[in-house]
């Protein structure tokens, strides 16, 4: 029997933005705790939906190219996921704790790429 796909999509399409199982995922949990930011992220996602697709890249391509530069945070090395998320962590942790079984992502592979995907997604959380 096919498991039923519970997906948090996103309303800001682009054209590689791809449907990834949060299983396939890699995300560094923050020890940090901002229950302010962590509320107004989940009100937000719950009245609008996700706006922009998390933005992830392939286990390989970290280890291999200069996307690696654009995580500021230590990493773990060895991750059995094939993809990292690089920005978006806190709404792949809204998915998972809301049974979500996939998430819309976008697919970069350097770190230029990387860092002009999240201009044009980045939202301040008073924009949210």
């Amino acid at each position: 029997m096919e498991e039923l796909k519970q997906v948090l999509q996103c309303s800001q399409k682009h054209n590689n933005t791809k449907l990834i199982a949060l299983s396939d995922i890699y995300s560094l949990k923050d020890d940090i705790k901002d229950i302010v930011f962590d509320a107004t992220l989940k009100k937000s996602l719950e009245m609008k939906g996700m706006l922009y697709p998390i933005l992830v890249c392939t286990d390989y391509d970290f280890k291999q190219t200069d996307i690696r530069n654009f995580e500021r945070r230590p990493v773990k090395e060895d991750i059995k996921q094939k993809y990292r998320c690089l920005i978006g962590n806190n709404r792949y942790a809204y998915a998972v704790a809301n049974g979500y079984t996939h998430i819309e992502c976008l697919i970069v592979k350097t770190y230029n790429e990387a860092k002009k995907a999240h201009l044009q997604t980045q939202i301040e959380p008073r924009k949210m």
